[in-house]
């Protein structure tokens, strides 16, 4: 058995328990009067602004290239889609590479380059998750859950400082890249040193002066957004709780997804969320009724226009080839 089939044994065993442990005590009945009595306005308002997040992104994504090494924004928001559709689909989030390899063939750049630039969007969701919840619902869900989600705030931060440092001695990075190059002197090792200075090179937008202000801003711009749908969701389900529920909400949602599973996270989601709205209050019921909500309504915004996009991306890479051979 390769190592591919152990991942994937791995992750849909994972997801298989999780699923069990977020169902298995739950009143059916119960769950399902509760889909039904959500108010249908608050839910398509919360689809509104899901989208709206994605447009959002495609423009962000745009800031993340390298000076005149862009992506232009109908492309940005079709390969950044697709990317997060493919996340629904394969296993260990694999819809990045997917990202990488289109966003490369529109643009003409490498695929480690627009890796780089998928890497730095990563990381900028995760600080600015981290600063929601550090700033307005850490303690809230009991000490213990909160202790854990802040170790995963501590985690970005380590690796954004990280990142920062290496950028910053880059040039002395590089020339320790190309000794280590000239010692071995083999085409495999040469290519793959290669790809690591692209890749970090890749990475510098993040930390440009003018560029980390505009990205900044549209990081929270667009959590904001996020934060939106989510009281939308708890609004649909009758919930009036204050703004710390509802960062609690979202930061648990996103920062359960890390967790490798089966695609889109399925499961895993379900099963860390609905005890994270449990600890404040929540019925089990009601908790799995939102949060399965939620994750319907991201698989709808991305899965409809996704699929439409990978199955009529044939021409739009010949266009693209045909406009970088010329």
């Amino acid at each position: 058995m390769n190592r591919s089939s152990i991942k994937i044994i791995l992750a849909w065993g994972i997801t298989i328990l999780a699923l069990y442990y977020a169902f298995h005590s739950v009143d059916w009945t119960e769950l399902v009067d509760h889909a039904r009595s959500a108010n249908k306005l608050y839910l398509f308002c919360a689809l509104g602004l899901t989208i709206t997040s994605y447009l959002c992104r495609g423009r962000r994504w745009q800031f993340l290239f390298p000076a005149k090494k862009s992506i232009n924004y109908v492309d940005s928001v079709r390969v950044l889609v697709l990317g997060f559709f493919m996340n629904n689909v394969l296993p260990a989030r694999a819809g990045e590479l997917v990202r990488a390899h289109m966003g490369g063939k529109v643009t003409g750049l490498t695929r480690t380059l627009v890796l780089a630039t998928i890497a730095s969007e990563r990381l900028l969701d995760g600080v600015t998750l981290s600063l929601f919840f550090v700033l307005f619902s850490f303690g809230l869900g009991g000490q213990e859950l909160s202790h854990e989600l802040l170790y995963v705030a501590y985690l970005f931060a380590a690796v954004t400082i990280g990142v920062g440092i290496t950028l910053f001695f880059r040039e002395k990075v590089f020339k320790k890249i190309e000794k280590f190059n000239d010692r071995i002197g083999h085409k495999a090792a040469n290519y793959t040193l290669q790809r690591v200075k692209i890749f970090i090179e890749g990475l510098s937008p993040l930390f440009n002066r003018s560029r980390l202000l505009i990205v900044s801003l549209w990081s929270a711009f667009i959590w904001l957004v996020e934060l939106s749908v989510y009281i939308f969701v708890g609004l649909a389900y009758g919930i009036d709780l204050d703004m710390s529920f509802f960062i609690l909400f979202m930061v648990t949602v996103n920062f359960s997804s890390l967790i490798p599973a089966a695609p889109g996270g399925i499961g895993v989601i379900e099963a860390v969320t609905k005890t994270v709205l449990m600890s404040v209050g929540i019925g089990p019921e009601l908790a799995l009724a939102m949060v399965i909500t939620q994750h319907v309504i991201q698989y709808i915004v991305v899965s409809i226009p996704g699929a439409l996009i990978m199955f009529t991306w044939r021409n739009r890479i010949k266009e693209a080839e045909a406009v970088t051979a010329s």
